[in-house]
């Protein structure tokens, strides 16, 4: 008796002990073996009615299990296939959409847009990300489509103006009780709020800000050039005497221009998250015009993605310039630092004005009071050197 399922053959025989034999036939489906209960296999089985233990003999369930292995191996290799297949589309996808981004970057600061404002949308967009992808070095490669040298480094013109404003301040002339008289209006916009004599602070309303950028004018008569510009360039130190700093760290340094990229991250006051830095800065010497300078403004940076544990500060400038009354090396010098940054703090205007009309002069003292602990420390290292040699700076 004989039935047909399928493609598969059940067939019934009867051995002279009338024990019944049930053996399927070979199928070209391997996968409606696997799917009978017992699915047995063979290569055309002679089958021997006088020695029925002879089939037993032939079938061995090692059969089986390889035919499930062979199974398996088909199934991992279609997988393989479409996994491959899968990554090649997601790659082309991802490079169309960089290139569409980087048109739009492009449109839009062609247009005029600030480009400050197209890369916060671009952060945004990649905060939208999910946490694991921003991590990636996929992260990387994208921001790093932003971050050119060419736009980003501090170019010896920007270090030439600014190192003309202290000629400006130090032009005008004094009247009888000391203050700043601005013979060529070179100040015209600024308000002065503090004048003590030794230093004098002015401030310039940020246009469609709340914010103020600040500058100081002042002299030291206690300290060579040489320990307060030294005191500025050299981070090691500063992690030591800055009691709010969290890290400060060069990131990134371009030996062409002398330009490197700073990453700083600082204390705020509780409740409030710390604040993160991501700014260029370079500084020079100038010998023939005796005036040390110092420049820092903020940028982005590929190797720094958006960290949620901080507040990315966007905004901030610090200028500095040193000219000496003397030399490098002897006590007594005059400064002009220009300031500016937004903290994105929920300080009320008034508040926040406050903290800075207060806060700019503080950080003059205690770049003073670290430069003296500096200075005091360095002082003997230069004893046996030539005045040639003293003539390298940082200390």
């Amino acid at each position: 008796m004989a039935m047909s399922v399928r493609r598969t053959s059940l067939v019934f025989l009867s051995t002279p002990r009338s024990t019944p034999v049930v053996f399927v036939a070979r199928t070209q489906d391997p996968l409606s073996l696997l799917l009978g209960r017992r699915a047995l296999s063979f290569s055309r089985p002679k089958f021997n009615l006088q020695h029925p233990l002879g089939f037993h003999r032939r079938f061995s369930w090692g059969t089986l299990s390889e035919l499930i292995s062979q199974l398996r191996s088909a199934v991992n290799n279609k997988f393989l296939l479409l996994v491959a297949l899968f990554g090649n589309q997601f790659n082309a996808i991802a490079a169309q959409r960089i290139r569409r981004a980087l048109q739009i970057f492009n449109l839009y600061n062609n247009l005029g847009y600030d480009r400050t404002m197209v890369k916060n949308i671009v952060e945004r967009m990649g905060s939208a990300l999910p946490k694991k992808l921003r991590s990636e070095p996929f992260g990387i490669l994208l921001g790093a489509a932003f971050f050119t040298w060419e736009k980003e480094r501090i170019s010896d013109d920007e270090l030439t103006k600014v190192s003309d404003e202290i000629a400006h301040i130090q032009r005008m002339n004094r009247s009888q009780n000391t203050s700043v008289v601005d013979s060529e209006n070179y100040l015209t916009e600024w308000e002065k709020i503090i004048d003590k004599g030794y230093l004098m602070l002015w401030r310039k309303p940020i246009p469609n800000s709340y914010l103020y950028e600040y500058k100081v004018y002042g002299t030291f008569h206690d300290l060579p050039a040489r320990a307060f510009f030294a005191v500025q360039v050299d981070l090691e130190f500063r992690r030591q005497w800055d009691k709010l700093v969290i890290s400060l760290d060069v990131i990134d340094r371009e030996d062409e221009s002398g330009s490197e990229v700073v990453h700083w991250i600082m204390h705020y006051p509780y409740p409030m998250y710390s604040r993160e830095y991501i700014y260029v800065r370079k500084y020079k010497v100038d010998y023939e015009k005796k005036l040390m300078v110092i420049v820092n403004r903020s940028i982005d940076h590929p190797s720094r993605p958006l960290n949620t544990k901080y507040v990315r500060v966007n905004t901030y400038l610090s200028n500095m310039v040193i000219k000496p009354h003397t030399s490098f090396d002897e006590n007594g010098f005059d400064y002009v630092l220009t300031y500016y940054d937004d903290p994105k703090a929920a300080f009320p205007s008034v508040a926040y004005n406050w903290m800075a009309n207060t806060g700019v002069p503080d950080f003059v003292e205690k770049l003073h009071t670290a430069a003296q602990l500096l200075h005091e420390r360095k002082k003997g290292m230069h004893d046996d050197e030539s005045s040639q040699d003293k003539d390298r700076i940082p200390m």
